[in-house]
């Protein structure tokens, strides 16, 4: 009786490749750009490629392996991590949860979304979800490209979030309209370029699959933050009495800015790429193996 594969040996290979590539970027100073308290991490990037050429599984193992050194970087291995050593004198066991299971999480999630839109058969709901992941994309890109030209210098020397910038994220009857807008356009934008089908869905799923990788790891990392040390003393001070929506909006808006870019467009490249060179069995041929 045979039994089923968990990977295959190509699978395997990408696997190994890119656990050195986590090791790497976790190692060294080459996959983390200090910003602040924070780090823009290139680690999302061997997720969401580990989840488009092994499904949810292997995007979760990835993920947790980033998780682990995430975690490890708190105790100063590798790239030491600021808040992550004040997080682990605070409660150790929280740390870990907090660095872990958000990753793993998105790992195995994003893996889901790329074998949805992979799939999906219908050119109606293809089209109709590309463009509400581009509605995202466009919000997103606009939040973090405003908040990056609208951060000042206080007289501590640290980046803050401008008096303007603060008034419009604090003024709901001007923010929402303005953010409506640039979701309904990049709505459209998305739409007429699958529509135009110079991308192919393999394409667009790759693409799509890096972006929400991105963003995953942003809300989760920051809902994890937030819901398990929000009470502490640290957390209290970084917040400085914003509201949890202002304060994370704040806190990660150039890094997920950087982080998005960056992650869409190389997981679309080399997610095209590794079908294109067939060390990516197609769903059919896989079954067969």
């Amino acid at each position: 009786m045979k039994t089923k594969k968990l990977f295959h040996t190509r699978q395997l290979v990408i696997l190994g490749l890119m656990t050195a590539l986590v090791l790497i970027f976790s190692l060294t100073p080459i996959g983390s750009i200090p910003v602040g308290p924070l780090s823009i991490t290139l680690n999302v990037i061997p997720v969401a490629i580990t989840a488009v050429a092994l499904g949810p599984v292997g995007g979760a193992v990835m993920g947790g392996i980033f998780g682990l050194f995430s975690f490890l970087q708190c105790f100063g291995v590798g790239v030491p991590s600021a808040m992550g050593e004040i997080l682990v004198n605070i409660n150790p066991f929280l740390a870990f949860v907090q660095r872990f299971v958000p990753r793993a999480l998105d790992g195995f999630l994003v893996g889901l979304i790329f074998k949805g839109i992979s799939s999906l058969r219908s050119l109606k709901s293809y089209y109709i979800i590309t463009g509400i992941v581009s509605a995202l994309f466009g919000f997103a890109l606009f939040m973090s490209g405003t908040l990056l030209l609208n951060f000042t210098t206080d007289e501590n020397g640290k980046k803050k979030m401008s008096d303007a910038m603060s008034d419009f994220i604090g003024t709901p009857s001007l923010f929402v309209p303005v953010c409506l807008f640039v979701s309904l356009l990049a709505f459209g934008v998305g739409y007429l370029i699958v529509t135009s089908k110079k991308l192919s869905q393999r394409q667009v799923a790759c693409a799509i699959t890096g972006f929400c990788t991105a963003l995953l790891n942003t809300v989760f990392f920051m809902t994890a933050l937030v819901a398990l040390f929000g009470d502490t003393e640290y957390m209290q001070g970084l917040m400085g009495g914003k509201n949890v929506f202002m304060f994370i909006i704040t806190f990660v808006g150039i890094n997920a800015l950087f982080e998005m870019i960056t992650t869409t467009v190389i997981t679309a490249a080399v997610g095209a790429a590794l079908f294109k060179s067939r060390l990516i069995p197609e769903a059919r041929q896989a079954a067969k193996d």
